[in-house]
């Protein structure tokens, strides 16, 4: 049996990723993306940028904390799609934030998204295994 021990829910309008998409201007991407995340757009590009701006903020706050008062990185968290659509994905999370998993017994349990055309939600709960 499980038990939820933290839940992050963040949402983000598309227009905020305008300037970053379609070539214009990539700095946010490349700050918080991995090579992997970027190599890996699939369907419109605007729409995923805000998905994975959004995992990544979800996550930090399943985990209380923020990218200002933690020591997560950014590139810590990845979604990753899986064949060419939106519909399949996955979550991976690597160094100190898979550490703080580590350290509460902890895994990721239920994510999920939507999107509209104005914005984006992305939920993380994270579970802890009871024994």
């Amino acid at each position: 049996m499980s038990r939820v021990i933290g839940c992050g829910i963040d949402v983000e309008e598309l227009s905020r990723f305008d300037r970053h998409t379609g070539g214009n201007d990539d700095a946010l991407l490349s700050d918080i993306c991995t090579e992997r995340e970027i190599s890996n757009i699939c369907g419109d590009e605007r729409v995923c940028a805000a998905l994975r701006f959004s995992c990544k903020e979800a996550f930090f706050k399943a985990l209380g904390r923020s990218w200002t008062n933690s020591s997560i990185g950014w590139k810590e968290i990845e979604l990753l799609f899986i064949g060419p659509g939106l519909e399949n994905f996955r979550v991976e999370v690597h160094g100190y934030a898979g550490e703080l998993l580590s350290e509460k017994n902890a895994r990721i349990g239920e994510t999920s998204f939507d999107f509209n055309d104005e914005v984006v939600i992305f939920t993380v709960i994270l579970l802890q295994d009871r024994e």
